[in-house]
């Protein structure tokens, strides 16, 4: 008994430490947020930290929200808090205003520094160097968040067409890592390069976890039928 307790003290600190991560990480970054407001800087630079955290916050809360959903159905997540549909709505809306709360700021902030609207910005854009390249996967990745939202809308509402192109979550957790791992400023050094790196590996063994444990639950109901096929088979002869 024992034993299983501090496994799930382990696990809620392990959701604990990686929803704070972004917090602390962005404050040793930027060292003191307040300055950005009364000293002289470049125009939009407050509200660029500011994006940043949020869209440091945004990945992390997807990542929670995502295990939280798998830890019913996953069993290397057995000690994982699970979640009901209502609570997972209100994990799923918190990440998509983090996730456009990083996006207007960032837009606001560049349109400032160029002195004109940034809108090349909201359009992918592959041929102007790598880091427009990697702005654009994020880019995708949010289009593709917002059509996964609205099929997990769909799916609440008994629409089971719709569950299928609600699993497109992983391939948007691919495009927003990517993005993050390739540009971010805080999560390509320290801490948190690290923290990234458990998310997406945690994240990839607790769906292959569930992928298996279907798999078996497949593969056991078939050898059912093929079982109950062979002695109907037997019987007749």
């Amino acid at each position: 008994m024992r034993a299983g307790m501090l496994k799930r003290l382990i696990a809620y600190l392990t959701i604990a430490a990686v929803l704070f991560a972004p917090l602390i990480v962005w404050l040793i970054s930027v060292k003191n947020p307040v300055a950005y407001l009364i000293k002289d800087v470049p125009p939009g630079q407050a509200l660029y930290i500011v994006s940043k955290l949020a869209g440091l916050f945004a990945l992390c809360a997807f990542w929670g929200q995502c295990i939280l959903a798998l830890a019913a159905r996953a069993p290397v997540l057995r000690e994982f808090p699970t979640v009901r549909q209502h609570q997972h709505k209100v994990i799923g809306l918190l990440t998509l205003v983090l996730v456009l709360t990083h996006i207007s700021l960032f837009f606001v902030a560049a349109s400032l520094r160029g002195g004109a609207p940034a809108w090349t910005l909201l359009w992918p854009n592959f041929s102007h160097g790598y880091y427009n390249a990697m702005v654009s996967l994020g880019l995708i990745a949010v289009w593709l968040l917002l059509l996964g939202v609205y099929a997990g809308w769909r799916t609440a509402r008994g629409s089971r067409a719709w569950k299928k192109v609600h699993m497109i979550w992983f391939a948007v957790f691919l495009l927003v890592f990517i993005h993050a791992y390739a540009i971010g400023s805080e999560s390509r050094y320290g801490a948190m390069r690290y923290v990234l790196l458990f998310i997406a590996t945690s994240l990839v063994a607790a769906t292959l976890s569930r992928i298996g444990i279907r798999a078996r639950a497949k593969w056991a109901v078939t050898g059912m039928v093929n079982s109950a096929s062979a002695e109907k088979e037997s019987g007749n002869s």
